[in-house]
């Protein structure tokens, strides 16, 4: 009786593989929409088969989420506890910055977030927007260059002046992953780019005396990524980042943040939606399932070892 019920047990245990590879195969834990999947998103009325940054701000999952800068709103400042704008449980502020502490000079500083309108969602003016003659105003851009000879320097009596790059900075009360962006407006439909960094920390980046190497090479991670037009409506850039951090910059192509080959001093977009995921499950499941199949390979190495002594004795009587 005693090695028939263990001959029973080991039958049992050597059925468990096949019930949990159906289990495994059939499971959408962490199942997720592909955050490429543009092409679904043919209409406004389309926002449960879509995961477009612009006008399909309802459609979130338990990993992703759209952050609509119009519909949701937006709280100006570096502290995201102090923010009234929460998007799926998550405190969201946004601030402004560029490189124009002085006209010759490389730093750091804050900038104005502007408003352009419910259409055309944010820009930034800087320093030296007043100044800047061009039809790319209150834009995120990288156009403040006043050349000698260039319609920047007549209309601003000033010449020579470096190049200033634009940046918003997305402050989240919990770490988050930046997916993808959209926009609503481009320079160029075709050579844009879009330069991101997340930041451990502002006290860098708020300093008044960095430059944005400084800041990059105090950064996380960083990289650039070329905009391009979605099939729904407006501009899209899918981001590749796996890191998440509290702080996130988004601005005007800069190439020390990441030289993808673009051309520097044509990007100028405004900016309406952030992509962000807030979730680890899905790390957390594969985890579960790769160590589950350790625990049963033991088990079952044990069952065969009890059947081929029981066969050996069997066979000595």
């Amino acid at each position: 009786m005693y090695r028939h019920s263990r001959l029973l047990s080991c039958r049992v245990l050597l059925a468990i593989p096949v019930l949990f590879a159906l289990v495994v195969s059939v499971s959408p834990a962490h199942a997720k929409n592909d955050k490429n999947s543009y092409k679904n998103c043919k209409s406004k009325n389309a926002k449960h088969a879509c995961n477009s940054s612009l006008g399909e701000s309802v459609y979130d999952t338990s990993l992703n989420n759209t952050y609509n800068l119009v519909d949701d709103g937006v709280s100006h400042g570096t502290n995201a506890l102090n923010s009234s704008v929460v998007v799926n449980g998550v405190n969201i502020s946004i601030a402004a910055f560029a490189d124009t502490k002085n006209v010759y000079n490389e730093a750091v500083v804050g900038a104005n977030l502007e408003k352009i309108s419910d259409q055309w969602a944010y820009g930034v003016t800087n320093n030296d927007e007043a100044n800047y003659y061009g039809w790319s105003d209150h834009a995120i851009d990288n156009l403040n260059h006043y050349s000698p000879g260039s319609d920047n320097a007549y209309y601003s009596g000033m010449t020579n002046v470096e190049r200033d790059y634009d940046f918003v900075l997305l402050s989240f009360d919990n770490a988050v992953t930046l997916t993808g962006a959209g926009f609503s407006w481009i320079a160029d439909t075709t050579d844009t780019q879009v330069s991101v960094a997340a930041l451990s920390g502002v006290s860098t980046l708020t300093s008044g005396v960095s430059s944005w190497s400084d800041i990059v090479a105090d950064a996380l991670t960083t990289a650039s990524f070329d905009i391009e037009s979605s099939e729904n409506s407006g501009y899209d850039a899918d981001f590749t980042f796996k890191e998440a951090a509290n702080y996130w910059l988004v601005g005007a192509y800069n190439t020390v943040f990441g030289n993808i080959g673009g051309y520097v001093g044509n990007d100028a977009f405004k900016l309406s939606a952030i992509d962000f995921s807030t979730s680890q499950g899905s790390e957390l499941n594969a985890n579960i399932e790769v160590s589950a199949p350790k625990t049963l390979g033991t088990m079952l190495a044990c069952c065969i070892l009890f059947i081929i002594r029981r066969k050996n004795q069997a066979f000595q009587l």
